[in-house]
């Protein structure tokens, strides 16, 4: 008997069906039906998890009493739902679920050790999962239940039926004023530009946060309203803005699903409610500056990032867990991940993986549809926001956005593909998979991976912003002689055909006018004193005074000379007066540009006598777009114009949807040195993108770094577009491959220089 014992306990199988395992005493349990079925959900206070077991998942966890051996339960099992097995190996993995979860405990030497590697194994995982998500930090700090009990007692009014009423009264109230003064609502709006300030973001960045904590207590107290329980608080960082989040998991213990909806909607519903606030608010404070731009950062933050973060299922935030708990798929993302990553093995490397319970085929392809939309949307959102990050901190600071890209980059591409290897490695050994699908699988791959390095693709084109203006060749300007003050247009407006020697504008000199007047005053006096001396000398030669004649004669002609030189001055001054009186056009064209109305009376002094024309005249069907590259572009241009004489581009033009106009860059035309100045309108003083350097001199707008001031011919204008207007320019460069195109960003957010 003592021989049969020793020889059990030496057997590893029959040590392995005697142990027993125990459950938490302190675990709680609540029942729920998903689909017609009970299933027992399981809390944990402590680490608050919760986990859901079905009807015979939770028989067996309750046969872990430290009593019952694991043989014993099998045979309880079998026993409970004949003709049902329970192999020994899946209870053994069920039972090791239960143990790595820490909902029961093993104590058979040894377990403490598995425990301790498992959880060092988390906390890897946990720094892993924060370092790869850089826009979604969430530190744990306190416990708000007591809080929010606190709270509740003077908020329950916020959840009566009265309350819900008004508030959905004042989100209607906002979209049908929003709704019936659309086009006054857009007109109001704020370009680019001049929304995306320092301050506007100054004052979102704080707005996120205090809207990000009234939106988490939202969901907080909601739980409190439907009895749950919230015992986490803490600091959350949402695109790099501080804000709180609270962890109402304890929702998960209702048994009614839409209860668990609501308490999700909470945060959106509370956002919906500030924003309509902040639209009036908004609207009606234009003369507030201050006030009026909070709002608007507080309409947009609550509307728009809402909509498409918080509400959008494909993201993990209040929209999922609704989707989750209408749907009844607890952990939703993570089954469609699984369901995806074992179609995977399944059909392509024909590894043996466990079998799905039954479900629809549309659920199936639910499953992987939105495994797919997840994954491309969270990289999708990611790299818009890092893109928006660059375009907004400029030269200067870019290389943080550029920094945070790279991470992300590995956070949306390399971890998962580790996973993935990872997985092949644990579940397909190269016995366990099909050769043939094996090699179809590598073969498809090796097509992906040729097509990336080799196929030609439109991936080097040159995207910016461009400034119609006309070509020089085809536009002279008229100008001033001298500083005048203009006193009338003469009716022709920039637009309109002009004929060359038509008159377009009368300006008048003051300092002209005082030397003209000198000069007539100085003419009359040396022809009085002629005329004096004329008729000394008659007199004189009347009395037959020879020698007062003679002096008389020579003093007249010295006058007579001084006369006529003054006589020549007031002709020049004159002529000059009617060049400055009148400016005309020096050719047949369009006038193109010209004082405006209001200007009547300026003076046009220093730069219009030396640079800058009063008036202009050219062909307006004769256009070149200014286009500003980087250096990164430039030399890609260059590379590409070394080869070909032209490159093909196309232009797009504001509320013109319907066309696509063309142009051409030429060799010739391509600068040889990149731009010390920019036009107003390309600079953002002017609504365009370009930051430029403080300078003394207003006029000169120098970049603050460095560009390529391109010259773009267009081929087929129209009179539909006008000089000065800002259009999407896009280039044409020689196609190239997908690899080229990741090496040459990579290049540029590292600034390394290679491409």
């Amino acid at each position: 008997m003592a021989n049969d014992l020793i020889a059990n306990l030496n057997n590893p199988a029959e040590r392995r069906k005697s142990v027993r395992l125990r459950v938490r005493p302190d675990l709680q349990s609540f029942e729920q039906k998903y689909e017609g079925k009970t299933f027992t959900v399981i809390k944990d206070p402590v680490c608050l998890r919760y986990y859901r077991f079905s009807r015979q998942e939770h028989f067996v966890f309750g046969l872990f009493d430290g009593k019952h051996t694991m043989e014993e339960v099998q045979e309880a099992f079998e026993e409970e739902f004949k003709p049902m097995r329970l192999e020994l190996a899946d209870l053994e993995g069920f039972a090791r679920q239960l143990v790595t979860a820490g909902l029961v405990q093993n104590e058979q030497p040894g377990a403490a050790r598995h425990l301790f590697e498992r959880r060092a194994k988390q906390r890897r995982m946990r720094r892993l999962a924060t370092v790869s998500n850089i826009l979604y930090l969430k530190i744990p700090v306190f416990d708000p239940d007591r809080l929010l009990t606190w709270m509740y007692g003077y908020l329950r009014w916020v959840f009566t039926a009265w309350f819900f009423a008004a508030s959905v009264g004042l989100m209607l109230a906002a979209i049908v004023h929003v709704t019936l003064h659309y086009n006054t609502f857009q007109a109001k709006l704020p370009a680019y530009q001049e929304f995306f300030t320092w301050n506007s973001v100054l004052y979102m960045w704080l707005s996120l946060g205090v809207v990000k904590v009234i939106h988490e207590f939202g969901h907080g107290l909601s739980c409190k309203a439907f009895k749950g329980e919230c015992h986490e608080m803490g600091v959350l960082l949402m695109c790099l803005s501080p804000a709180l989040y609270a962890n109402v998991t304890d929702a998960w213990t209702l048994a009614d699903k839409w209860k668990r909806i609501i308490i999700s909607f909470a945060g959106i519903y509370v956002e919906l409610v500030i924003a309509s606030i902040a639209t009036f608010v908004w609207w009606y404070t234009p003369a507030y500056p201050t006030a009026n731009n909070i709002a608007l950062c507080i309409m947009v933050l609550c509307s728009v990032s809402t909509v498409m973060f918080n509400a959008n299922p494909l993201m993990r935030f209040d929209g999922y867990y609704m989707l989750a708990d209408w749907l009844e798929v607890p952990n939703l993302r993570e089954k469609a991940n699984r369901f995806l990553n074992n179609l995977f093995l399944s059909k392509c490397l024909g590894v043996d993986v466990p079998p799905e319970a039954y479900m629809a085929p549309w659920r199936k392809w639910l499953f992987v549809i939105y495994a797919v939309g997840s994954w491309v949307y969270k990289w999708v959102v990611t790299f818009s926001i890092l893109w928006f990050l660059a375009d907004f901190m400029g030269p200067k600071l870019k290389v943080l956005s550029q920094m945070l890209a790279l991470m992300s980059l590995a956070s949306v591409f390399v971890f998962p593909t580790y996973k993935v290897i990872k997985n092949i490695r644990q579940r397909g050994r190269l016995p366990d998979m099909k050769a043939a699908r094996v090699y179809i699988t590598l073969a498809v791959f090796a097509a992906f991976v040729a097509a990336f390095f080799f196929l030609p693709l439109p991936v080097s084109r040159v995207h910016e912003t461009g400034l119609v203006a006309i070509d020089p060749e085809h536009l002279e300007g008229v100008m001033l002689s001298e500083p005048a003050r203009l006193v009338k247009l003469e009716g022709a407006s920039p637009g309109q055909a002009v004929r060359k020697g038509q008159l377009l504008g009368t300006f008048e000199s003051t300092a002209l006018e005082i030397e003209l007047a000198k000069a007539k005053a100085a003419r009359a006096t040396q022809q009085q004193t002629a005329d004096m001396l004329n008729k000394k000398v008659l007199k004189a030669q009347g009395a037959g005074d020879a020698a007062n004649e003679q002096r008389f004669l020579n003093e007249y002609v010295r006058a007579k000379a001084q006369a006529d030189t003054a006589e020549r001055d007031v002709a020049r001054l004159l002529k000059r007066q009617i060049g400055v009186r009148e400016l005309r056009a020096t050719r047949d064209g369009t006038l193109i540009t010209a004082p405006k109305r209001d200007e009547i009376g300026k003076l046009f002094d220093k730069g219009y006598t030396e640079t800058t024309p009063v008036f202009s005249v050219g062909d307006p069907l004769k256009l070149v777009l200014k286009v500003p590259v980087t250096p990164y572009d430039y030399r890609l241009l260059k590379e590409d114009l070394t080869a070909r004489s032209e490159l093909d581009v196309s232009v797009c033009v504001k509320g013109r949807s319907d066309r696509t106009f063309s142009g051409k860059v030429h060799r010739d035309k391509l600068p040889a040195q990149n731009a010390a100045t920019i036009p107003l309108a390309l600079s953002q003083r002017g609504g365009g993108s370009l930051a430029v350097k403080p300078n003394e001199d207003p006029n000169l707008l120098a970049p603050l770094a460095q560009v390529y001031l391109v010259e773009v011919e267009m081929t087929d204008p129209d009179t539909a577009i006008d000089p000065g207007q800002l259009v999407s320019v896009k280039i044409h460069s020689r196609w190239r491959s997908g690899a080229w195109w990741v090496a040459r960003e990579l290049s540029n957010a590292l600034d390394i220089g290679l491409y």
